[in-house]
């Protein structure tokens, strides 16, 4: 439906609360509003682009007439503006439309519009109720109208405008408000009716219910689609006596609810870095540190929805920094009643997981942002294996990958990425169009912008920092220790998955005087480790781009790795070239380049401010929290 207002700024209440009863009572219907006006500012369509945190089936155009081509003509009712008139050129305006509903914004819409939608023109210019107010006042026999002839009331127009357009009736309305401007008194309303007489079908009174209407149809007030505030007395003034008033004041609070209604998120992620007994993973870490805590406001809400729970008919619930946590009921159908019930404006996902969620999401409708942190196709995998003293166990999942396909199909998908380097592998796993939009949004890092690194008495400290497991061969960190005793190694993580095999291997480093195994630290412990150390080094088969690389960057703390994402390791540090299967028979090269940086301080220190300056540029918080608000309301089209 094309449904057309003519309105000034000081209606945009009105006009929100008219478009909110619309969307209520007409939930299957695709709707077009159009909005004809010389001053809508910004605020008003802010305000009318928020109902899309709750209603999602209309878009908006705006058309701003030219105001020479009204300027001449006569105004005689003093609370009516000159946008009055904006409805004789809509047939211009919109060339390609057939049809439009035209609507004076002093209503309300009480029910479904499909049946007056739908009524025949055929050679009608327009359809419209009687105007029972101009019927009893005699008017009608002063524009030489009969009593048989349709006056409608012009608030409710369904025009034909193919018609309009192939009659040149818009230049007859100009021409007859110039000829009749004083013969008339009711303006444009009287134009229309007198231009197309003869040519107006009439439709019930229920699709234009004025006060005249409330008063001497009692009968049919229940039925009343269309209630229309004819008058200067209006609903939202004290001194309104129209029965029907309520309803009015109804949609109203309806408007104000949506208006302040919040988008509701389900952040889908299988961690939330130790949250409600969760690993503490990289995902996880964005998850609870940077989106559940930053990107909420007061429009924008962040559930936290970990997969499968262990209830088969309930829920269960957690809350953790004032975030609450989910995991869903595991009965397929009371999932999908749970998720009903819970009606997500979108999806989030950091990689995807855990496909119970989307599988479980019924509603066509609904939409994912995808962020893309660490794709692995199966050629990865293949280097991952490579790792033989214990394998890493491989989460590789067809189905996820087939249902974010389908979902990209379905255009229910959009894409985001913390790296350049990883769409290709992206558009791979997920069997995707070569071509396919991928939006940059780097991963954020908070940075303590009064750190110096220049004056920051660094110490002969090297870290390393992320979860002890087989894939991150934390053994060669422990070698690299060995064969360095002059500095001091400190090993900032703890093992999860697979905790014993881990803890074996680890157990015959736990001897050597210099290496220190902190396990997990966080907060403030953990910003010390990264001030005080000179070298991060990263020693995984795979990595995709750690936030730990950030982390060590905003302090100055430069690379040694194997791994190179988006060319960070080569530009603030030493990329030592690829390391495959347990790594022991290249630990040289990670102690040759540690060697290099340590001995070499005025590079090491140029290295350090390039690397906290890109940081600080790329990654910061508040950069993240515009990018991904805005991501979100992108594609709510809020």
């Amino acid at each position: 439906m094309d449904i057309f207002f003519a309105v000034n700024d000081a209606y945009a209440k009105q006009l929100c609360v008219c478009l909110v009863s619309i969307l209520e009572n007409n939930k299957n219907e695709h709707i077009h509003f159009h909005v004809l006006s010389r001053d809508f500012s910004e605020k008003s369509k802010k305000e009318i682009q928020s109902l899309r945190k709750k209603y999602k089936n209309w878009d908006i155009s705006y058309h701003v007439p030219d105001e020479k081509l009204f300027s001449h003509l006569k105004l005689n009712i003093d609370y009516i503006t000159i946008e009055t008139y904006f409805r004789y050129i809509i047939a211009d305006l919109a060339p390609n439309l057939d049809k439009c509903l035209y609507l004076d914004a002093d209503l309300i819409v009480n029910g479904s519009l499909s049946r007056l939608w739908n009524t025949p023109l055929e050679d009608c210019y327009c359809a419209g109720a009687k105007d029972l107010f101009i019927e009893r006042s005699g008017y009608k026999k002063d524009i030489q109208f009969g009593e048989g002839d349709l006056y409608a009331n012009a608030g409710v127009l369904l025009f034909n405008l193919a018609k309009i357009r192939q009659d040149g009736m818009v230049e007859k309305l100009f021409e007859n408000t110039e000829k009749l401007a004083d013969k008339i008194v009711y303006q444009d309303q009287d134009i229309i009716n007198i231009t197309f007489k003869g040519r107006i079908k009439e439709a019930d009174s229920i699709y234009n219910f004025t006060a005249e209407n409330v008063k001497r149809e009692k009968n049919k007030r229940k039925k009343a689609v269309i209630i229309h505030y004819t008058g200067k007395k209006k609903p939202w003034n004290d001194d309104c006596k129209n029965k029907l008033a309520p309803l009015w004041h109804k949609y109203a609070k309806l408007n104000d609810e949506a208006q302040n209604k919040k988008i509701k998120v389900g952040l889908l992620i299988d961690e939330f870095f130790g949250g409600a007994g969760t690993a503490f993973g990289g995902y996880g870490f964005l998850a609870r540190k940077y989106i559940a805590k930053y990107i909420p406001n007061k429009d924008i809400q962040i559930d936290v929805l970990l997969g499968k729970g262990k209830r088969k008919f309930w829920a269960q619930h957690f809350h953790e920094d004032d975030v609450d946590l989910y995991r869903l009921p595991r009965n397929k159908y009371m999932a999908q009643r749970w998720l009903k019930k819970q009606n997500y404006d979108i999806y989030l996902s950091i990689e995807l997981t855990t496909d119970f969620v989307l599988k479980h999401e019924t509603d066509p409708n609904k939409k994912l942002i995808l962020w893309i942190q660490d794709p692995r196709p199966k050629c990865e995998w293949d280097e991952i294996n490579t790792v033989k003293l214990f394998p890493e166990s491989c989460y590789y999942n067809q189905k996820i990958y087939d249902l974010v396909h389908e979902w990209d199909l379905q255009k229910r998908v959009s894409f985001i990425s913390q790296g350049y380097f990883l769409n290709s592998k992206a558009i791979d796993l997920y069997n995707l169009d070569k071509n396919v939009p991928i939006q940059y949004l780097p991963n954020p890092v908070d940075i303590d912008f009064s750190f110096d690194a220049s004056s920051f008495p660094k110490k002969d400290k090297i870290i390393f920092l992320g979860r002890i497991e087989s894939v991150k061969r934390g053994w060669l960190f422990c070698e690299i220790a060995k064969q360095m005793p002059e500095y001091d190694f400190y090993m900032l993580g703890q093992s999860f998955r697979e905790k014993d095999k881990n803890s074996a291997i680890m157990k015959k480093y736990q001897d050597i005087p210099n290496l220190h195994f902190t396990g997990h630290v966080d907060g403030i412990e953990k910003e010390n480790y990264l001030k005080e150390a000179k070298i991060l080094i990263n020693t995984s088969i795979h990595e995709a781009l750690p936030v730990s690389f950030l982390e060590a960057l905003a302090y100055g703390t430069v690379l040694v790795s194997n791994r190179n994402p988006e060319n960070l390791t080569s530009k603030f540090g030493i990329h030592v070239g690829k390391v495959l299967g347990n790594g022991f028979d290249k630990v040289d090269l990670y102690v040759n380049a540690v060697k290099e940086l340590m001995t070499n301080d005025k590079r090491r220190k140029e290295l350090a401010a390039s690397a906290i300056e890109y940081v600080r540029n790329i990654h910061n918080v508040e950069k993240f929290i515009a990018d991904l608000r805005s991501v979100i309301l992108k594609e709510l089209s809020i």
